[in-house]
């Protein structure tokens, strides 16, 4: 079979921009290293102490692995806070859903905490990198995306700039279809006995996401929700619709951070499982 010379070509330039940035950071004296992943599209990030995989993004915007640089857990850290997550007393032997993982980092959190891990990501590469992250490499990452209804949508890719949605935002997105389904037909959490949190970050879509789990939010203890400006093609935020909508289910806010427009709320009607 013939090769493909432009991804002949695609791999050297990958290799090559690696060992530039590795041979950087020897200079430098530091041990973060990236490397291609064996997957076409995924480069593999190691600081010495973690590994994560990731995307490689579109010429141009290449350099997404400097977010990891100062560390790949300290970057998990950062997001734990920025979601609250670290406001939480969590008991082992619960349930972590995180809708919109894109590539699973809460995962290394949840793992840690003694949580199972449910993600959802209907992106393509960003699941695949969900699974070697959180799941050895198996498929275990739920490649739908959360919804009101069990259907086929359109889905806007923004890969580059992590804020693919289902509601049109505008601008340059690569139209695709994907299936969407809700929490409650695809999630099982009866008889858990730790902590279950559920996060969602759905580039404007938390409402609807939130209509699919009815039945499912009377198992949750906490949720925490990124309701920020990213509602279809005018940004809106999610932030009145969500709260409204958590108020009413039994749920009360705990901490809201107006930057992100990141909210953690707790069940007051649940058992205790957090203290």
């Amino acid at each position: 079979m013939a090769t493909n010379p432009y991804a002949l070509c695609s791999r050297l330039q990958l290799a090559l921009y690696c060992g530039t940035v590795n041979v950087m950071n020897a200079v430098r004296g530091k041990k973060y290293r990236i490397f291609p992943a064996g997957e076409e599209g995924i480069i593999l990030a190691d600081d010495g102490e973690a590994q994560i995989c990731f995307r490689l993004l579109r010429r141009g915007n290449k350099h997404k692995h400097n977010k990891y640089k100062y560390g790949i857990m300290q970057h998990v850290a950062r997001l734990v806070r920025e979601y609250h997550l670290d406001q939480i007393d969590v008991v082992p032997g619960g349930v972590f859903i995180d809708c919109g993982a894109n590539i699973g980092e809460l995962g290394f959190w949840a793992r840690r905490h003694g949580l199972d891990y449910i993600p959802f990501e209907p992106e393509v590469l960003e699941s695949r990198c969900c699974d070697l992250n959180n799941f050895g490499g198996r498929s275990g990452t739920r490649r739908l995306a959360l919804w009101n209804d069990t259907t086929r949508l359109a889905f806007y890719s923004k890969p580059d700039r992590e804020d693919s949605s289902l509601i049109d935002p505008g601008g340059n997105t690569v139209r695709t279809q994907v299936s969407a389904d809700t929490l409650d037909n695809t999630v099982n959490i009866a008889g858990v006995s730790g902590t279950v949190i559920l996060k969602i970050e759905a580039e404007g879509a938390e409402p609807e996401v939130l209509e699919g789990a009815r039945r499912t939010l009377a198992q949750i203890d906490w949720v925490t929700v990124d309701c920020g400006y990213e509602r279809g093609k005018a940004q809106s935020h999610t932030f009145m619709e969500t709260n409204r909508f958590l108020l009413d289910a039994g749920f009360r806010l705990q901490s809201v951070e107006f930057h992100r427009v990141a909210a953690l709320y707790r069940n007051m009607n649940s058992r205790s499982r957090g203290e």
